[in-house]
């Protein structure tokens, strides 16, 4: 009798020790399973710290270059105001011309006619102003903030881009009062632009980097734009170009600014 509770006892305590060493497999292979999810997870964590670090120096990069930009930017806008630098454009412009006289008119004729839907010379105004480099000139005795506001565009990223803008008007408070013309001196310095005041002024002349003008019977206001029968000339001769210029220096001397 005493042995069969021997052999019971035995018997019991190698289930027991089995299932003991069971156990102890089960919570090894959970110890290594966890380990390798650790090792998983710093290994994901090691990347992820990497892919920040290189993202920091690509945005401290990024910052040195958008401050370089400025400072180029700032730079040419300086040179932009330089006679060397308008010098320079003008005598590339004068060989361009001499190489392209062939093949290329030196004057075309612009009409707006309404009654015919042709706006010749406000599309080809647009189109200077938006090639501009560095100048714009506008001789208009009379503007109109309507027809002006079509022009902010152009007008806006040229004086962006360092671009010199000067504006001749009248400036009479009677044109003003009579709804001629508008006001616009706080707009045109918005836009970095000068305005000059020129009290008997008539002429209309439209020029871009002096290298290219439209000499015209058009104001800048919706008659003269859209509404009125107008007929001028583009021209980019560089003989009438010069004379244009000079004429355009003598009332910027006698002209208020």
């Amino acid at each position: 009798m005493i042995w069969l509770i021997f052999l019971a006892l035995a018997i019991f305590s190698v289930s027991v020790i089995q299932l003991q060493e069971g156990r102890s497999k089960r919570l090894q292979e959970d110890c290594r399973q966890l380990q390798k999810n650790l090792l998983l997870w710093q290994d994901k964590l090691r990347k992820k710290e990497s892919s920040i670090d290189q993202l920091q120096r690509g945005f401290a990069q990024l910052l040195k270059w958008k401050e370089r930009a400025f400072e180029l930017e700032e730079e040419l806008k300086r040179v932009k105001l330089t006679q060397d630098y308008a010098c320079a454009l003008r005598l590339q412009f004068l060989e361009d011309s001499f190489a392209k006289s062939q093949k290329n008119p030196y004057v075309l004729f612009l009409a707006t006619f309404p009654s015919l839907g042709r706006h010749a010379f406000e599309d080809e105004l647009h189109r200077m102003l938006e090639d501009a480099k560095f100048e714009i000139v506008i001789v208009s005795p009379w503007i109109k903030r309507q027809t002006w506001n079509r022009m902010k565009g152009p007008l806006r990223k040229f004086s962006r881009r360092g671009g010199t803008l000067r504006v001749f008007m009248r400036g009479s408070e009677s044109d003003y009062s009579l709804g001629l013309s508008d006001n616009l001196q706080e707009e045109i310095s918005d836009l970095g632009g000068e305005t000059i005041l020129v009290a008997l002024l008539h002429a209309k002349i439209y020029m871009a980097d002096r290298k290219e003008a439209i000499v015209t019977s058009a104001n800048l206001t919706k008659g003269g734009t859209e509404g009125n029968y107008e007929g001028g000339i583009w021209v980019k001769d560089p003989v009438v170009l010069n004379e244009i210029c000079k004429f355009v220096d003598d009332i910027y001397r006698i002209g208020a600014r």
